[in-house]
């Protein structure tokens, strides 16, 4: 966990993440490894991702879950949901939530207090992230052995958050990626790189 803009931020393991503000939530892709906990918003990135008892662990009665249209049919643990398509816009509870393409799902860009952050689901580099371009505060950007890490270098020049935060997305920090050397490649971009745990 550390702390931005006044916000918490969590990596639960895996593609789980979490921004808490007081005691409001906005959950992504909860896990087999994240506690239980009452999130007011949760967003699914993809099919993949979708877990119905890490779900059920952090619904509450006011939870809002948000998912792509392919999930239509599921069953959820909640009584509040959207399914929604990329370039989509939301609301939910003042936070305003943006959906893009991502691979075989999507990825959301959120705003929380004038804070925004953009999560990016199971993908690699995007010619369409320029959209986000010096609208992201806080950038969770997946890195892990089954990704390029150039193309974790390459959307986050695109886009120019102030902080990049690369997150494992199901497998793991592998030998693939030398952790110093993504932090020294986009701190030689004036991008600041975190690492939640360190």
């Amino acid at each position: 966990m550390f702390e931005h803009n006044g916000f918490e931020v969590f990596w639960d393991g895996g593609a789980s993440l979490r921004v808490r503000d007081r005691e409001f939530t906005v959950a992504v892709d909860p896990g087999p490894q994240s506690p239980r906990f009452e999130a007011g918003i949760v967003l699914i990135t993809a099919e993949e991702c979708f877990d119905f008892e890490a779900l059920k662990n952090v619904c509450g009665r006011g939870t809002c879950v948000v998912l792509p249209n392919s999930l239509n049919g599921k069953e959820i643990p909640c009584q509040d949901v959207e399914f929604v398509e990329a370039g989509e816009t939301l609301d939910i509870f003042s936070v305003e939530i943006e959906t893009l393409e991502s691979g075989e799902g999507l990825s959301y860009r959120f705003d929380m207090q004038g804070t925004s952050f953009y999560a990016t689901g199971n993908s690699g580099f995007r010619e369409d992230v320029i959209e986000l371009e010096n609208r992201v505060d806080l950038a969770f950007l997946q890195a892990s052995t089954e990704v390029d890490i150039e193309d974790v270098v390459r959307t986050a020049v695109r886009i120019k958050p102030d902080i990049v935060v690369p997150y494992l997305f199901g497998g793991g920090f592998g030998e693939g990626l030398n952790r110093d050397n993504l932090k020294a490649d986009l701190e030689d971009r004036n991008i600041a790189c975190r690492f939640i745990g360190d």
